[in-house]
């Protein structure tokens, strides 16, 4: 059994199921090996990350005729190898799209040590320009166009490589906070889904009124440590003894990210997926923010009742593994990454 105590920071953004135990050195049980044939090629990718020099690895795999497109998958929080997303890499690759994706920090082939209070959407947006800036220079991908899906936190990372000099020809956000300055956090103490936000002694609005003014007192440009001691000095103030948890870097790093003009000011195709059963994200607050800001560029697609994967928790196949989204989810990423 997972201890979810320990694991809590995981399930911030994207909780983690039960059947995430570990298969095999590279690979975990929620996710699936792609079954390479004459009709498909694969090359192993080394890249180091500019933040620090750590060795990342991935696998680009591709149609062996000509293809015209790859898309970098990065998916959302939690330990996460490259063979996470199968379904969708496997739809891709089927309609002549080339895929990418790397292990992430201390996991698989990937060098560093996997950190669950480190593992930033910060620190993962600086590993995807990384990646993306190591993409562009193969021969094999010159002339083709690159775009990038991130879920959830990969979506925050994704946004967050396109306005830190990733000249993407398109985006997929799939499930990914757009509102500002971790005010989603809100609606996650609200839904509540894995009891990371249960303070002993205090009630969903207290804890909420602890998130509010935390995100609310850290400012972007700051270190963790003066983020960490002014929300320190808050839970003194409120008698948040029991709150240590919610104050984590990888908390308040979700606290600092602002989008929203990278989303109005968007100038490639953009779409924005997310389903209406999802209780870690708001499909009405996010949708809601993305037309008040009229882009033209970005398309929104509502999937009904799918949750936070896109998926649907009756399907059986859901409890295998959270990769199976819905036949619209997966009709609706491929039909428009098809046509742009």
């Amino acid at each position: 059994m997972i201890n979810y105590q320990n694991m809590k920071p995981l399930f911030v953004i994207l909780f983690i199921c039960s059947a995430k135990l570990t298969y095999a050195q590279n690979i975990f049980r929620n996710e699936q090996k792609i079954e390479l044939s004459e009709q498909l090629k694969s090359q192993e990718i080394e890249f180091t990350s500019r933040e620090d020099g750590i060795k990342l690895s991935g696998s680009l795999i591709y149609p062996a005729n000509e293809f015209s497109k790859v898309v970098i998958i990065v998916p959302g929080s939690g330990k996460n190898t490259r063979h996470s997303h199968f379904v969708l890499a496997n739809e891709f690759l089927t309609n002549q799209i080339a895929v990418f994706r790397f292990d992430d920090r201390g996991i698989g082939k990937s060098g560093g040590k996997y950190n669950t209070d480190t593992e930033t959407a910060t620190l993962l947006q600086k590993d995807v320009v990384s990646a993306f800036m190591y993409l562009k220079k193969l021969e094999i991908l010159y002339d083709k166009k690159i775009g990038i899906l991130g879920n959830s936190l990969g979506g925050i990372a994704s946004i967050g490589a396109l306005e830190n000099g990733c000249d993407f020809d398109f985006i997929i956000q799939m499930a990914t906070p757009v509102e500002n300055n971790g005010a989603f956090l809100t609606y996650q103490a609200t839904t509540n889904i894995v009891g990371f936000f249960t303070v002993k002694g205090k009630t969903t609005e207290e804890v909420i009124q602890f998130i509010d003014l935390v995100r609310n007192s850290v400012c972007p440009d700051e270190d963790y440590q003066a983020s960490k001691n002014k929300a320190k000095a808050i839970m003194k103030e409120l008698n948040f003894g029991k709150g240590k948890h919610i104050i984590k870097e990888v908390i308040i790093d979700l606290m600092k990210q602002n989008h929203e003009v990278t989303y109005q000011s968007c100038e490639i195709p953009m779409l924005y997926i997310i389903g209406t059963e999802d209780k870690t994200v708001s499909c009405n607050n996010e949708v809601e923010i993305l037309k008040g800001l009229k882009n033209p560029n970005i398309s929104i697609s509502i999937i009904d009742k799918a949750s936070h994967y896109l998926n649907d928790k009756s399907n059986p196949k859901s409890k295998i593994s959270p990769y199976y989204i819905t036949e619209n989810a997966l009709n609706t990423i491929i039909d428009w990454t098809v046509k742009i």
